[in-house]
């Protein structure tokens, strides 16, 4: 009964921010970087309501634990939540090592069928403190990145209160809106480099880098502007064949997923599976 509830949770808040609000400016994306297409149904999400309110994501005492300047402390935060048809794979070219794997071909037909990872980090975290440590490894089976996707997207809190406000979005492929991914083998990307792949277009004032920032100029911009923010969650989302990146359809691997302290090494990482189809093997 829990699980049906849930799907049905998750089903009706996609559906919601498919629609997103009236009149509101939308990100875009796609295989080449030209801004032509909105992203996927989780990008307006504040991701915790997609949990139920017990679940060990968000009770875990090490997600409480506060950050601090002096000593520099970086709580660990909770293990990685598989929601959507995320789950709990092997590598495929080495069975020794537990991966997790997005199914994203069912989007084609349904929109709500979106795979994801959520991580709650510590209190007070912000930008700044995750230089060198937002990063992964990812596996694309006959398919590609593109439509925003797969990409990790921050839910900040632009005053500290400790309630979301917007996204921040971090593309795959090194790429403005992502893009050009590898094929067939194991790519690792440090989404903190130079190259220009967050989008802060949800957030007032816009930034002069808009939907192309390096991370640097997304932590001069929260540490300017919202001197108090605090990064609430990461969380690793694919869902672009739902807005429209046929591209993007297929069996996807990721390994090594880190923000902040944690990083993804094994299935002691993560908890459980998704509750939706994933036919990868």
């Amino acid at each position: 009964m829990k699980k049906r509830l849930f799907i049905t949770a998750l089903v009706a808040l996609v559906a919601v921010a498919t629609a997103g609000p009236s009149g509101a400016r939308q990100a875009s994306a796609d295989v080449v970087g030209s801004a032509t297409q909105a992203l996927g149904p989780l990008a307006n999400l504040d991701i915790t309501t997609l949990i139920p309110a017990g679940d060990p994501a968000l009770t875990d005492p090490a997600a409480s634990d506060p950050a601090t300047t002096d000593p520099a402390h970086l709580p660990r935060g909770g293990n990685y939540k598989l929601f959507g048809n995320a789950a709990n794979r092997l590598d495929p070219l080495n069975p020794f090592n537990e991966v997790i794997s997005f199914d994203t071909r069912p989007q084609v037909t349904d929109p709500t069928a979106a795979a994801g990872a959520f991580r709650k980090l510590g209190d007070h975290v912000q930008v700044g403190m995750l230089t060198d440590m937002v990063e992964l490894k990812y596996y694309l089976v006959g398919r590609t990145c593109g439509g925003g996707s797969p990409r990790i997207q921050l839910g900040i809190s632009l005053n500290g209160d400790g309630k979301f406000d917007h996204n921040a979005f971090g593309y795959t492929g090194d790429k403005p809106f992502g893009g050009g991914c590898l094929m067939n083998q194991w790519v690792y990307e440090d989404m903190t480099d130079n190259a220009p792949k967050w989008d802060l277009s949800k957030f007032t004032p816009l930034p002069t880098c808009d939907m192309t920032c390096t991370w640097a100029q997304m932590v001069t911009y929260f540490n300017t502007t919202y001197p108090n923010h605090e990064v609430l969650d990461a969380v690793l989302v694919d869902d672009g064949v739902a807005s429209g990146f046929a591209a993007g359809a297929g069996c996807a691997y990721f390994d090594l997923v880190s923000s902040g302290p944690l990083t993804l090494t094994d299935h002691s990482d993560t908890t459980g599976d998704g509750s939706g189809p994933n036919n990868c093997p």
